[in-house]
């Protein structure tokens, strides 16, 4: 856009962030992330036109050689101090770090994946639904290996026994309707519904980037956030009827920042969700009528706070916590109005849910420095944080 805040253009439409322009200002070079994209060019680094034309993927999976060549090609378009910069980038990124024995800098620690994700439990308390995002082996040097086929949802019992895609492909957010019939999730940034028995397959949105799919007790509505008609790209909390009708969006606060990720309470009058504050940056967790109105914030902890759920009896939420300071996200619970805050994880934890009875809580352990075979999956634990085991394993990750 220009410097006005006019004439706002994208210029990408397969993901696309940590951008940096070219000195003369005629080209830009950015990552191209779609974290729902599996494939060699997503996560690497490529460069095009200051319009947007002329794409070229720069960097590539395990070819150190074609990315220097490609970053030489490319030296005329990312002048001067710029492409040494990106060239270090590159090169660190590998296993072997070409500048040791004192001739350069240390390679960049590794970040290992985050493998079985946002699980939401069956309300009869049988099964959780996931999603697994097809890793079968990771490496120390933070690279894995993906198999596509196994990439979609799944199904688990609590126990951890009677395993099964449910779901093949790049779908995730899961949520259950409260009569436990259908599972609406996110694919490609759209919200679908499907009935658990996989009949029915409905796409519910189709304007806007769309995530977090919550149902309302009474099986009625579906809140979701989106930055359909946002400016700015910022995403707030709209509702639409089961069947996809009805959009209406019911937080929008764009001079505070983004407001996302709602659930709602069992009574169905209050949703739980995080905002985006000016000055913070972090959000934090508040409550408000499920109409959107009476917001009311109930963390302070000037952490970024993320994954709110109520239990089913309205009483507690938990929910996920990262410190500015570093360190892996850690998941806490506390009273619905923000009091007796606990945090219940010392080795990394995300997404929780609660079981239909409030007595257990499944959650990722993920700590994205550590290389194990307990990191990046699902886990469970008595709801005051005590009797902590392993849901899920790389042997289970074959179909």
């Amino acid at each position: 856009m220009d410097a006005d805040g006019n004439e706002l253009q994208q210029l990408t439409q397969k993901g696309g962030n940590y951008h940096d322009w070219s000195p003369d200002g005629k080209y830009i070079v950015f990552n191209q992330n779609n974290f729902a994209e599996f494939g060699d060019e997503n996560g690497r680094l490529w460069v095009m036109d200051a319009d947007g034309k002329n794409k070229s993927q720069l960097t590539f999976s395990n070819k150190l050689g074609q990315s220097i060549v490609n970053l030489i090609n490319k030296v005329k378009k990312i002048t001067y101090l710029r492409s040494v910069l990106i060239m270090c980038l590159v090169l660190i990124s590998y296993e072997k770090n070409p500048f040791e024995n004192g001739n350069g800098v240390e390679p960049p620690s590794p970040v290992y994946p985050e493998i079985d994700q946002s699980p939401a439990w069956s309300p009869d308390g049988s099964v959780i639904v996931y999603h697994h995002n097809g890793t079968t082996t990771v490496n120390p040097s933070g690279s894995y290996h993906v198999e596509p086929d196994s990439v979609g949802l799944w199904f688990i019992s609590p126990a951890g026994d009677n395993k099964r895609m449910f779901l093949k492909g790049a779908n995730w957010l899961p949520a259950w309707s409260p009569d436990g019939e259908c599972i609406a999730f996110v694919n490609g940034a759209k919200i679908y519904n499907i009935k658990v028995n996989g009949d029915s397959l409905t796409q519910l949105t189709f304007e806007g980037r769309n995530f977090y799919p919550a149902w309302s007790t009474d099986r009625v509505w579906i809140a979701y956030d989106s930055d359909a008609d946002s400016p700015n790209g910022m995403k707030f909390i709209w509702k639409m009827r089961v069947d996809g009708s009805e959009k209406r969006r019911i937080a929008y606060e764009p001079e505070m920042g983004e407001i996302r990720m709602p659930h709602w309470a069992l009574d169905g009058k209050k949703i739980v969700h995080i905002r985006y504050l000016v000055g913070t940056f972090s959000s934090e967790i508040f409550v408000m009528d499920s109409s959107g109105t009476s917001p009311l914030r109930i963390t302070f902890n000037n952490a970024t706070d993320y994954y709110p759920k109520y239990s089913s009896d309205g009483l507690k939420i938990v929910f996920s916590s990262q410190e500015k300071t570093g360190g892996p996200p850690q998941v806490w619970v506390m009273d619905s109005d923000g009091g007796n805050l606990r945090q219940l994880t010392q080795k990394g934890g995300t997404s929780p849910a609660w079981s239909p009875d409030g007595s257990l809580i499944v959650y990722t352990r993920y700590n994205s420095a550590e290389f194990s075979d307990e990191n990046g999956h699902l886990w469970i634990m008595d709801s005051n944080g005590e009797n902590k085991r392993q849901l899920t394993h790389f042997k289970d990750n074959s179909l």
